[in-house]
This record gives structure tokens, sequence and C-alpha cells, in this order.
């Protein structure tokens, strides 16, 4: 017995589809013009890779995590004038076959997006980056870049602890009833969504 095939699941499908494609090339555009622009402005000296085949390997890695997030900022930049641009073009073309994947679910699906990655950029792969470079592998262990990997996870770890830490005596101090880590944990994601309304 055959399924009867639904237009709207196929609808659904070809909408995401399309939507994935999009993100895609809008992100790959965005990596490569990051790459151009890491390049013009990086030092011009080739001692970077004349090191050992463990630092080479940290300055890719790292310069991959740093393009990444140049080109998440550039599309956080950009999002606003492209979701007015796109909100006016469609009023100007209603029945415009051609514009009609320009619709809101692709651009809250890019609005999504950004959000995430911002975020993961901001908290995770800038400080990781630096701190990657920076290691050097724990002492008495064997060299390579999964000491380095270690220790840069340990670092940014102990930071993060570090930060809670002070979070926590700081709220304590101003506060007279007794707080909890998951009072403070929601306070400061309080904090960080009020700080990414627009003013």
């Amino acid at each position: 017995m055959e399924m009867e095939e639904d237009p709207e699941e196929w609808k659904k499908f070809y909408n995401k589809t399309r939507e994935y494609v999009v993100f895609l090339l809008l992100f790959l555009t965005l990596y490569f013009i990051s790459y151009c622009l890491i390049l013009i402005f990086k030092k011009k000296n080739n001692d970077l890779y004349s090191g050992s085949y463990e630092d080479v390997v940290a300055y890719r890695i790292s310069l991959w995590m740093c393009t990444f997030s140049l080109g998440v900022s550039i599309g956080a930049a950009l999002l606003l004038p492209m979701s007015i641009i796109s909100n006016e073009v469609l009023l100007a073309y209603p029945n415009s076959y051609y514009v009609q994947w320009l619709n809101t679910s692709l651009i809250q699906g890019m609005w999504n997006l950004v959000f995430l990655f911002s975020n993961l950029a901001l908290f995770l792969l800038l400080p990781f980056s630096h701190l990657f470079i920076e290691s050097e592998g724990f002492p008495g262990s064997k060299k390579g870049v999964k000491a380095r990997v270690y220790e840069s996870c340990l670092v940014l770890a102990l930071v993060c602890i570090l930060l809670l830490g002070i979070t926590y005596i700081i709220s304590s101090l101003f506060s007279d009833s007794h707080n909890s880590i998951a009072s403070i944990l929601s306070k400061l994601f309080f904090l960080y969504l009020c700080s990414l309304i627009p003013t």
C-alpha cells in the first residue's frame, strides 16, 4: 500500500532546504570576506610558520576560529539592513516568483543563527583561540596539539568558575537574602539578555 504524498509536507521540505542552502551560501561568503580582511590586516612576517609543527597547527586553528567569529560579527552587523531591504523588496514585488524566498521564516532563521553563533564565538571560540595559541601543554606531558587543547580547555573552565565565584560573592554582598548558584545564573542570563536589547 503506497503512502499518499502531502503537498504541504513537500512545501515545508523545500522551504527548509532552500533556507539551509541560503544560510550556507551566506556563511561561506561571510567567511571568505572575513578571511580576506584578516589577511589584509595580518602582520607580514613569516615567523608564525617557522616554528614547530604544533605551533603552526595551533596558529591555523586559531585563525579559523577568529575568521569564523569575524564572519559572525559581520553577519550580525548586516542583519538589520538585510531584514529591512528584504521586507521592502517583498512589499514592492509581492507577486514576484523570484523574491518569494525572502519570507519571514528565512529572516527569523538568520536572526536565530546569528544569535546562537555570536554567543558561541564571544564566550567560547575567541577565548579558546587566545588560550590555545598561548598554551604549551602541561609540564611533564607529551608535547603536541592534544596537550595544548587540554590545557586551553582547563584554563577556560577555571576562568568560567572564577567569574561565577566573583559574581556569587558580589551578589551576596549586595543582597540580604541567601542566593543560590541557580538564582545567580538566572540573574546573569537576564542581564545578558537585557544587554542585547537595542536602545
